[in-house]
């Protein structure tokens, strides 16, 4: 997935500049301090998920979701303060052209937006692969990566560079917000079978 959208938004913004395909390329690389340690904890969350799960523990999977949203937020806040106060210190890391910071001083803050709704749209597929439900694993991946971000980017491509990071902010919220209510939703099934178990006994 990463190669596929990778692929085609550089192309998308290979129209503008190549300034601009940089600024892309930076993001990415500078993004990794923030999301690596995220990747982390999905690695580190899928056993306790699938462990509790096949145990019948659902407040158990509940409470390792709800220290992940925590501990991920921690990280995606301090992203946020740097892409959104710091965009041109951190691009001078890497570039001294004026071209490059002058767009990166508009996308990073716009991309920062994102951060926060990552961490539901990280998070939630993997607690429902940990917990055998591929299927919406893969479309919450597919929607954020691929069906939100590519289209959107495309279209704000047509109203110019500035527009096209919206797709970002967009795709993330997007994606994080079908993600929280299936995740609700499978909440809630499980507090049926809690209450359904009591009526037995």
């Amino acid at each position: 997935l990463y190669t596929v959208y990778i692929v085609t938004l550089n192309m998308i913004l290979a129209k503008f500049s190549d300034a601009a395909v940089t600024v892309l390329g930076l993001y990415y690389k500078m993004q990794g301090f923030f999301f690596i340690p995220v990747i982390g904890l999905q690695t580190c969350i899928v056993p306790l998920l699938s462990f509790n799960y096949t145990q019948k523990k659902y407040q158990r999977c509940q409470n390792v979701m709800r220290a992940s949203f925590q501990i991920s937020a921690v990280f995606m806040v301090l992203g946020i303060i740097c892409f959104i106060f710091l965009p041109e210190t951190m691009i001078r890391l890497f570039s001294d052209s004026s071209e490059v910071i002058q767009i990166g001083k508009t996308a990073f803050p716009i991309i920062g937006t994102s951060f926060l709704s990552a961490v539901y749209s990280l998070l939630i597929p993997v607690f429902f692969q940990a917990i055998g439900n591929g299927f919406r694993s893969l479309m919450l991946s597919l929607t954020r990566q691929i069906f939100c971000l590519v289209p959107i980017f495309w279209l704000f491509s047509l109203i110019g560079l500035s527009y096209t990071w919206i797709a970002f902010p967009i795709s993330e919220t997007v994606a994080g917000a079908i993600g929280y209510v299936l995740y609700r939703r499978q909440l809630q099934m499980w507090k049926g079978y809690g209450r359904l178990k009591k009526c037995k006994a």
